[in-house]
């Protein structure tokens, strides 16, 4: 082997293991932009925790809430604005250190854009690459790919799902310690409208949410994989079959 194609080599297995770690990521942000932006789960929550009944907000009103927060998310603005009628009354709906605090997730949120985006750029150059340098190989190294960023997202989410269940209440509040570098994260549901409407059970469904959408994904990767391997060891079995002859 020339020192030519050991570098390739080297650079191909490289690329692979990045973009097995690529692929996990992928998936989560992927999983959590769908999430951040579905109305419906916005729906779900205000209606399966009694929001209206416990904020004093009428139903329609939260709706056009949620469509304000997920524009907020979105656009170029960088403090959140709403009024919202409270108890007959229209006023504003959050308080400054709620504001500061939508700043932050905004911020937060933008970055799981980032880094979608980073991760799919990544896959889709890996993946050009690979099938310029190995023509031949590109269809069984882009599966690879697929397969093992499949198990590995399982593995992660299996691990994650384990924490969760064995206590979910201490992985939101370590979530929050390490996402945010300051304390306008903690709110009183009493007097601050945010957590009244998005309860720590709303963000329990809504992660496990997530979690199944990317684990839907990867499931699928890896049965492409599964089915490539079985699809290509019964291909090389029938050309064996066929050159033994009768």
């Amino acid at each position: 082997m020339t020192r030519k194609a050991r570098a390739i080599r080297v650079a191909l297995i490289v690329a692979t293991v990045l973009a097995v770690i690529a692929v996990p990521i992928l998936l989560a942000t992927s999983s959590l932009r769908f999430a951040i932006n579905a109305g419906g789960l916005y729906e779900y929550g205000f209606d399966e925790y009694n929001i209206s009944l416990r904020t004093g907000i009428p139903r329609e009103e939260l709706s056009r809430i949620g469509v304000e927060i997920r524009d907020y998310f979105n656009d170029d603005s960088e403090l959140i604005d709403i009024d919202a009628e409270i108890y007959g009354e229209v006023q504003p709906l959050f308080t400054e250190r709620e504001i500061i605090h939508m700043k932050d997730v905004k911020g937060l949120i933008h970055g799981v854009y980032m880094w979608q985006w980073i991760t799919l750029g990544y896959l889709t150059a890996s993946l050009a690459a690979y099938a310029w340098l190995r023509r031949k190989d590109a269809l069984p190294g882009a599966v690879r790919m697929g397969f093992w960023g499949g198990v590995a997202t399982l593995l992660i989410i299996g691990a994650l799902g384990l924490g969760s269940v064995v206590g979910f209440e201490a992985l939101f509040l370590k979530f929050h310690q390490l996402s945010f570098a300051n304390d306008f994260w903690k709110l009183n549901p009493r007097i601050h409208n945010l957590v009244a409407m998005f309860p720590e059970p709303f963000f329990r469904d809504a992660t496990l949410f997530v979690a199944l959408m990317a684990i839907g994904q990867a499931l699928l990767l890896v049965s492409v994989g599964l089915g490539y391997r079985l699809s290509r060891r019964f291909a090389v079995e029938g050309e064996r079959a066929a050159e033994s002859g009768p």
